[in-house]
């Protein structure tokens, strides 16, 4: 008869109290990994919201029963029950943040719609004189927030929160149920929203859950309520940029870190409740960024560029570098449906491909490569696999980054191509090309432009000491007989005065053999023999 232990036989609603005082969302999920299904069944239960709680979700937010009803919900939680290794846990979590970010970018970009929709329907409706009133009353009430913005402090925090959440919420009801117009332009727009961040964030508690609902909700109208602020320019200063809501999103998100300014910027920890909410401001506005002036390639470069290397051991790590990549993931498939790039555009593309592969962040090279036909055609140009190849092969530790990325299956599909074999021939990168070779073995009968092959290209293309390569190359089923355009073989090559210490080394160490009297060479270990003309 099984023993079963006393924790077990208790029933569900007292194992789920237990389970409550167990540590955090990801804590639970760590400690209860691998124990039976009824544990894990009751971990996952919705009463103890611990997918909520990973989500950052607040448990009074209208949307969690929509969550805990829809299709992802119930897909997770097959998933979970059917964990294996402690490893999935993290690549779980991290398919949990990439399903929720999707499906909250579908939701607020319908929201938005929606409102927007509402907003230009009474705005159309109205008379000029109730246009200016109703302006210039909102004006009046956003001007009366108790903050100041030159110091980034609030000017009277007792009466912060009580009077900002009234206040806020008289401007998100004056523009969507009556049609008042939020009359700024983008840059002091920009700035606004960037001293507000900055203000508040340092002065809200995380678990401020109604505050924060209600300044994000207020951001989105005035967004709606003035599609001008959506006229991106391509800003060159830093100063310009700080200054427009679009760049402070990019660069809070992808540096954690507010205004791009040592001078103002406050020190302060990351909230990740403040971080979600930016996610959210930024997602609802995605759509609606890109102008004749402002071009997706512009956003792109923008994240890319300020993309910071994340190796993530926390939950909050992991939620933020998921959160990343899944919006880089949007912007991507929607540079998809563009036919072309220009010229300069790659440039641009490659100075940022480089700088990622220096900085060692394959995520994201990963990413774009899969995501991306537009600049995966970048990775097969020979001088992008000549300078890559650079880079990675600079110190031990990038050349063990090359092996990691030798071992994903779709760049695997760029790492075979005969461009980079022959680079790596040049540069004698001994170790790689037998990895190479062993993924791929037909790429030792692939020809340059010359019709040589990897062994050729070795003896007429390559110096210094070759002869351990040449022996592997031999071993691994090189065509000693493949003649190139210029009607040289192998052993033809070997006799070049160019190749005369080659040739001494190979006899050496007895890779070939040479009969002086019938003029006749022999691989030893393969038993091939070929004769000089």
């Amino acid at each position: 008869m099984s023993s079963i232990s006393t924790f077990e036989i208790l029933p569900d609603e007292i194992l789920l109290i237990i389970i409550r005082y167990c540590g955090d969302a990801y804590s639970i999920c760590k400690s209860f990994f691998g124990l039976n299904q009824r544990l894990i069944s009751i971990v996952i239960d919705k009463r103890l919201h611990v997918f909520a709680d990973l989500l950052h979700m607040n448990r009074n937010d209208p949307d969690i029963n929509l969550f805990y009803n829809s299709n992802l919900f119930y897909e997770i939680s097959h998933q979970f029950l059917s964990l294996e290794t402690k490893q999935t846990i993290k690549e779980f979590l991290q398919l949990l943040i990439s399903f929720y970010i999707k499906e909250k970018y579908k939701q607020l970009n319908e929201e938005f719609q929606f409102n927007l929709k509402k907003f230009l329907f009474q705005r159309l409706h109205l008379t000029d004189n109730e246009i200016d009133n109703l302006d210039n009353e909102l004006k009046r009430i956003f001007s009366s927030l108790p903050i100041d913005f030159d110091s980034y402090r609030i000017s009277k925090p007792k009466e912060f929160f009580s009077q900002s959440i009234k206040s806020i919420k008289q401007i998100e009801s004056l523009i969507l149920t009556q049609g008042a117009s939020f009359q700024y332009d983008e840059f002091n727009f920009g700035m606004i929203i960037n001293k507000w961040f900055i203000s508040k964030m340092n002065f809200t508690p995380d678990d401020n859950q109604q505050f924060l609902n209600s300044f994000i909700q207020m951001f989105k109208s005035i967004f709606i309520s003035n599609l001008s602020l959506f006229k991106i320019k391509s800003y060159e200063t830093t100063y310009e940029k700080i200054n427009s809501p679009f760049y402070f999103l990019i660069y809070s998100i992808y540096q954690l870190k507010y205004f791009p300014d040592d001078r103002y910027e406050p020190n302060h920890s990351l909230k990740i409740h403040w971080y979600k909410a930016e996610i959210n401001l930024f997602l609802s506005i995605v759509d609606h960024l890109f102008n004749e002036e402002f071009v997706l390639e512009h956003c792109l470069f923008e994240i890319l560029d300020k993309t910071m290397l994340i190796v993530p051991s926390t939950y909050e790590e992991i939620f933020i570098r998921t959160s990343q990549i899944e919006i880089l993931k949007i912007l991507l498939h929607k540079y998809n449906q563009y036919d072309k790039t220009t010229c300069e555009q790659y440039d641009s593309f490659l100075t940022i491909l480089y700088n990622l592969f220096h900085t060692e962040q394959l995520d994201i090279i990963q990413l774009i490569y899969k995501e991306s036909r537009n600049i995966q055609y970048l990775f097969y140009r020979l001088e992008t696999c000549e300078e890559i190849v650079n880079i990675m092969i600079k110190n031990r530790e990038k050349k063990h980054l090359f092996q990691i990325l030798l071992n994903d299956e779709q760049l695997r599909i760029w790492f075979i191509n005969k461009d980079l074999l022959f680079i790596l021939l040049k540069k004698k990168q001994v170790k790689i090309i037998k990895y190479l070779l062993k993924l791929s073995p037909l790429l030792i009968h692939q020809l340059d432009q010359d019709g040589n092959d990897p062994i050729l290209y070795l003896c007429l293309h390559v110096s210094g000491c070759r002869h351990r390569l040449i022996e592997f190359l031999i071993k691994v089923g090189s065509d000693l007989s493949c003649i190139n355009s210029k009607n040289i073989n192998f052993f033809n090559a070997l006799q070049m005065t160019r190749n005369k210490n080659l040739l001494n080394k190979l006899i050496e160490h007895e890779i070939i053999q040479i009969n002086y009297i019938s003029t006749e060479a022999k691989q030893v270990n393969h038993n091939v023999i070929d004769s000089f003309n």
